[in-house]
């Protein structure tokens, strides 16, 4: 049975370090990969302010199977809350067993921070990712999200 329940203490931190070191090895950022040091500065701030966001984990048969990061932003082009889905990350094991689409399900029916809309990000060479995104009804947006770091 497959279960998505969002991280509310710390106990699952050592698993999921590893998820987040094997989706930055697996799928580089063309930014600065984030270190350890970051991935726990993430879960430490999302447990602390949960208004900021949520550490979902996946878990099949009690087992962690996977995780996702949701940020929630107000969004004036839509009206609402964006939900965007800032890393998901399934293990290799675990893979084309449906738990990405189910994920999908699972964010429409319950609408995490009452949101409207929700966006991924993919990188150009995650073919998988995108053919997943694409049959889930995601499209590209036609606008390029460029960054500049403030610190």
């Amino acid at each position: 049975m497959l279960e998505f329940n969002p991280l509310t203490d710390a106990s699952a931190t050592p698993q999921l370090l590893e998820m987040m070191r094997d989706l930055y090895s697996e799928d580089p950022s063309d930014a600065n990969a984030p270190g350890e040091e970051r991935f726990r500065q993430t879960i430490r701030v999302l447990l602390e302010k949960p208004d900021r966001g949520q550490i979902v984990l996946f878990f099949e048969d009690q087992t962690i199977q996977g995780y996702a990061l949701l940020i929630p932003y107000w969004s004036n082009e839509f009206s609402g809350t964006l939900l965007f889905v800032d890393e998901l990350f399934v293990k290799p094991e675990a893979r084309n067993r449906g738990i990405g689409q189910q994920f999908f399900e699972f964010l429409r029916a319950r609408r995490p921070f009452d949101a409207i809309v929700c966006a991924v990000e993919v990188s150009p060479k995650n073919d998988r990712a995108r053919k997943l995104y694409s049959s889930l009804g995601f499209e590209p947006r036609s606008h390029k999200m460029m960054l500049r770091r403030l610190l």
